[in-house]
């Protein structure tokens, strides 16, 4: 009994062994380098041979043990007579460095399980040594081209005023037309009058009331006008009695028959107009050549105007042309005004009012938000962070008395004035080649100190400074915010500053207060979040960059 278990054992044993081997021969497991730096990729190749109707699946994964997996590449296919062999690559990595096994990998053949074989690769830091590290100059600043996108509200204004332009125009033409008998002489406008009465067609039609009514006011205007100045108010025989003692007064003669006809003309048509009596053409068409003669002797023998006349008639033409300019003026801005809110008003329906305020009025911190923000590094030791524009490197600094006992060397960028509406300020010290561990801490109170000396050195006033010791990724460090009041503005502050073994980094973050109701709109608030989150603080401590929380 014993001696068939013993058999039957060696026998499993020589199966398990010839399947393993099998499967080894089956699936083959390579990698291009087992030894490599921190981040760099590491391809594994893992080959399999199958028959022309055989299923293999690949298994696909985020990690591979410790590694971890960024790319993962399509199959590809070599044929050998009636088989083929398939081939898939990853591409894996390590961000720590050490010895690190990836695993046998499953690979499923039919209804087979195969296995790669496990791979050793070695990941191993990059030493930075700054001590050692050669000086190079500052480099020239580079022209940086503007990819903020144009704001196209002129297009708006543009469209507003066509429509505006051309009814003022319209408007205009339309009163010169009304007002052109105001610009005429009494004896021009006369003659201008009779012409319409002839073109108006009363003759034609027969109409004896409107064609005297129009033909004796012409007459009665004239007069007025010239010789007596309440013939219009006046009955027929007030206007014939008031007017030979007017004409007397100025030295004024006509003739009988010119007074006459004056007075058979007028008479007549008192009686077409208030007794209906009835005309006839050829009386109308007499009676209107009458009228421009009674016109033309009055004319002729009114008096020549004085100097003073002259005078006045031009100082009132004067004034008139200035009336016409101003109202059409006012016409022209009373439509416009009228215009721009009604688009105001449809534009703000459509888009939003405080969408269109800052089309037309701007809004620089907004503007911000929506532009392209590049990425850069800053200082030694560097900082890295995101900005809607390159920061710029700024010569002086202000410093206590304990950062100046500190600091061996000071680089500082911004991207301009604390007073802007928005401000980013990076600020590097290098330490002490080597400092004591009393001056390797950096305390909250120091940079309290530090921060109220920078602030009270450039005006403000109303500071209030909440600060907290802070950690992140293993670097200890101090976090500042607040408010302060600066040129009658109110500003929200964030600084976050962290020592590492090589020196301090500083960032300082400033905005404009938001005095919004939409927190979708506070946008000096969104700003500096964004670039808080974006900040990378170095660590010569493990060759990593850490990042700002």
């Amino acid at each position: 009994m014993i001696k068939k278990l013993i058999y039957i054992s060696f026998l499993l044993c020589v199966v398990f062994a010839a399947a393993q081997e099998q499967s080894k021969d089956e699936v083959n497991t390579k990698v291009d380098r087992d030894l490599i730096k921190i981040g760099e990729e590491v391809k594994l190749g893992i080959g399999v041979e199958a028959e022309l109707g055989d299923l293999v699946i690949f298994p696909e994964q985020t990690t591979m043990g410790a590694m971890e997996v960024i790319n993962s590449y399509p199959v590809d296919s070599l044929r050998i007579a009636d088989k083929i062999r398939l081939f898939k690559q990853y591409g894996i990595t390590q961000f720590d460095s050490g010895d690190y096994w990836v695993p046998r990998l499953e690979v499923i053949k039919n209804s087979r399980r195969l296995f790669s074989d496990s791979v050793l690769v070695s990941v191993r830091e990059v030493v930075v040594d700054t001590t050692k590290q050669g000086m190079f100059p500052i480099k020239d600043s580079v022209e940086i081209e503007d990819r903020s996108t144009g704001s196209y509200s002129w297009m708006w204004w543009l469209l507003l005023l066509i429509p505006v332009v051309i009814a003022v125009v319209l408007l205009s033409r339309k009163r010169e037309e009304k007002t052109y008998e105001e610009t005429l002489q009494p004896y021009e406008w006369t003659q201008y009058r009779l012409k319409l009465l002839d073109e108006s067609g009363h003759l034609e039609n027969r109409d004896w009331k409107q064609y005297y009514t129009e033909l004796t006011y012409i007459i009665r205007s004239y007069i007025d006008s010239k010789v007596y100045g309440q013939t219009l108010e006046s009955t027929t025989g007030q206007l014939i009695k008031e007017l030979k003692i007017a004409m007397t007064e100025k030295g004024m003669h006509i003739t009988d028959k010119t007074q006459s006809r004056l007075e058979e003309i007028l008479q007549k048509a008192d009686l077409i107009k208030f007794a209906t009596a009835g005309g006839d053409a050829i009386s109308a068409k007499e009676d209107r050549n009458r009228t421009r003669e009674i016109i033309d002797n009055i004319h002729q023998v009114l008096p020549p105007p004085t100097e003073e006349e002259l005078m006045q008639d031009a100082k009132y033409r004067r004034q008139q042309e200035l009336k016409k300019r101003t109202q059409k003026i006012a016409l022209g801005i009373g439509a416009t005004v009228i215009a721009l809110i009604i688009a105001g008003g449809v534009w703000s329906y459509v888009s939003g009012f405080d969408n269109v305020k800052d089309q037309v009025f701007g809004n620089e911190l907004r503007e911000q938000t929506e532009q392209t923000w590049l990425t850069s590094d800053y200082g030694m030791p560097p900082v890295q962070l995101n900005s809607p524009d390159i920061l710029v490197r700024q010569d002086s600094t202000v410093l206590s008395d304990d950062f100046s006992v500190l600091a061996v060397t000071v680089d500082q960028f911004s991207t301009g004035e604390i007073s802007d509406d928005f401000y980013i300020g990076v600020t590097s010290f290098t330490l002490k080649e080597t400092p004591s561990q009393e001056e390797n801490q950096l305390s909250a109170k120091m940079v309290h100190d530090n921060m109220i000396k920078v602030l009270d050195g450039i005006g403000a006033t109303d500071i209030l400074m909440l600060d907290d010791e802070i950690e992140i990724d293993g670097l200890k460090g101090v976090s500042l915010e607040g408010t302060f009041t600066l040129d009658g503005g109110d500003y929200e502050y964030e600084i976050i500053k962290v020592l590492n073994r090589v020196g301090i980094n500083q960032v300082m973050i400033t905005n404009k207060k938001d005095d919004e109701d939409n927190a979708d709109r506070e946008f000096g608030r969104i700003l500096r979040e964004r670039v808080r989150s974006s900040i990378v603080f170095p660590s010569f401590d493990d060759g990593k960059k850490k990042k700002g929380q």
